[in-house]
């Protein structure tokens, strides 16, 4: 088969995100069952530009723009330009199928008349980003969330990645819960890894994401104190992009030298975004990996931890319990409650027979239920659903 892949991102390309950690993890699954993928994702004010990742050709296009239409209908012209990209790419690859995230409807132009069938996989949706974040819905943003509805309800088969975000999806989209899909996401992992010994008397947790208000970030923030004050010897790894989600309009950066003392200031290090490889490294030396996320529609960067063995510590919402299982592969708290956070922090660091038996579990859950080969399959069974529809339609 076929198959192209729409990307809001790309890593290596143009930044991190979960949606191009995802595009990256299935086209390499999708390629190695012998399936012939194509992404495609833009670039801000960039020439075209192409990767071959392995098995998986990546083309970067620009991200294009008509300031008269877009003037009228927010975004529509981007929506536009993408249509015209996807379908010359579409006829030049042959594609028997194309898929589209759900996130800002880029995909809208595409579907209205395809040539070939489209599956839209939901993530979380710009609605419910706007809602956690606590924005007023401005006009681009009501037109975002109008595009991903549009787009959503017009293809031809529905996908997500766990059942916490299938219910939310049926409900905004006011559709039946059945015809969405669920297919989980995966990862590899590496059967010869094993975790290396502990260097020095430190203890480390190593938070990964943006960091901003649906993330939770400002909750761990608030937490680290506490932890300092009954784990001297514990410090902190914030990884990703900080954006100015603090009281008063601050970044994460700015708090932290503004409201933290001094001690808690010396045990925490923001690295910024870093590489793949980097970020690997940090993760298998973890002693506690910590996602205080306000919500999850799934929690891919748990399996990024989990599949090195390293405990994980996250919060009971969205997807995150359909992977991590409270007191058995990981802890959970509840959201937005610093205190119930550092306790369970505390807890961790202080029960090193307790860390280990969670990352160990956590381990063994993603070699047996989150792999890229289970994602693959399920995400090709979709694919195919979609075309034999598409192709008794035609007939």
């Amino acid at each position: 088969m076929n198959i192209l892949i729409y990307s809001t991102n790309y890593p290596t390309l143009n930044g991190p995100g979960g949606i191009g950690t995802y595009t990256k993890h299935l086209a390499h699954a999708l390629a190695d069952l012998g399936q012939r993928v194509q992404v495609v994702t833009h670039v801000d004010g960039s020439p075209r530009s192409h990767l071959s990742d392995g098995a998986v050709q990546v083309e970067a296009v620009p991200a294009g723009y008509l300031p008269i239409l877009d003037r009228v209908v927010p975004g529509a012209g981007a929506c536009m330009r993408l249509r015209s990209s996807m379908r010359s790419r579409a006829r030049r690859y042959r594609a028997d199928v194309v898929e589209f995230p759900n996130w800002g409807g880029d995909g809208l132009g595409f579907v209205v008349r395809r040539p070939v069938p489209v599956v839209v996989r939901l993530h979380t949706s710009s609605l419910t980003s706007s809602e956690i974040d606590g924005l007023t819905a401005q006009r681009a943003a009501r037109w975002d969330s109008r595009r991903e509805r549009w787009l959503s309800l017009a293809a031809d088969a529905l996908v997500t990645h766990s059942l916490a975000q299938r219910r939310k999806s049926a409900q905004e989209l006011r559709i039946d819960e059945e015809r969405i899909a669920v297919v989980p996401h995966g990862i590899a992992v590496d059967p010869k890894f094993r975790r290396p010994p502990r260097a020095g008397p430190g203890l480390t947790v190593v938070y990964l994401g943006r960091m901003e208000r649906r993330k939770g970030t400002l909750d761990l923030i608030r937490a680290i104190p506490e932890v300092i004050r009954r784990v001297p010897e514990a410090s902190f790894v914030l990884i990703g992009a900080d954006r100015p989600h603090c009281p008063g309009g601050r970044t994460h950066a700015q708090y932290i030298a503004q409201e933290l003392p001094a001690e808690a200031r010396a045990r925490i290090e923001l690295t910024g975004e870093l590489s793949d490889d980097e970020v690997d490294r940090r993760l298998q030396r973890a002693d506690l990996f910590v996602a205080p996320s306000l919500y999850e529609s799934f929690g891919l960067i748990f399996l990024e931890a989990m599949r090195w063995g390293t405990p994980v510590l996250g919060t009971a919402t969205g997807g995150i319990p359909e992977i991590v299982e409270d007191g058995r592969s990981g802890l959970l708290v509840p959201p937005e409650d610093p205190e119930r956070l550092a306790a369970a922090i505390v807890n961790l660091l202080t029960d090193e027979s307790l860390r280990c038996r969670l990352g160990e579990a956590g381990r063994r859950r993603v070699e047996t239920r989150f792999t890229v080969e289970q994602m693959a399959r399920g995400t090709l069974r979709v694919y195919e659903q979609a075309l034999e529809q598409w192709r008794c339609r035609a007939s």
